[in-house]
């Protein structure tokens, strides 16, 4: 899990307000969670519900540069371009030696 002292509380209070945000704007998404911090990209999940359907979460990596500058609009922005690409994507089950997928979209 993503732990980073000098980011902590501003991340987690950024992330609240780009939780608000999305979930006012897409009832799919259910949260997202910092996992950890590389060079100068994010990574984290956005997770996902359709209806009875479990939750998924979808990896992303955002530029930590808009995390540094509180850049909330473009946070959501791009979290909801990739939650509504992303869900596009399905595994085909079972999975082959190669992960297969397609594009439900």
């Amino acid at each position: 899990m993503y732990s980073s002292s000098l980011w902590d509380s501003s991340l987690n209070a950024l992330l609240a307000q780009v939780q608000d945000e999305l979930s006012s704007r897409d009832g799919r998404i259910t949260r997202v969670a910092p996992l950890r911090s590389v060079g100068e990209r994010l990574h984290m999940q956005v997770c996902l519900r359709y209806g009875d359907r479990p939750e998924f979460c979808l990896p992303l990596a955002l530029p930590a540069k808009i995390i540094w500058e509180g850049d909330v609009g473009t946070l959501v922005s791009q979290i909801l371009w990739a939650a509504e690409h992303g869900s596009r994507v399905t595994v085909v089950e079972p999975l082959e030696s190669t992960r297969s997928f397609r594009v439900t979209a």
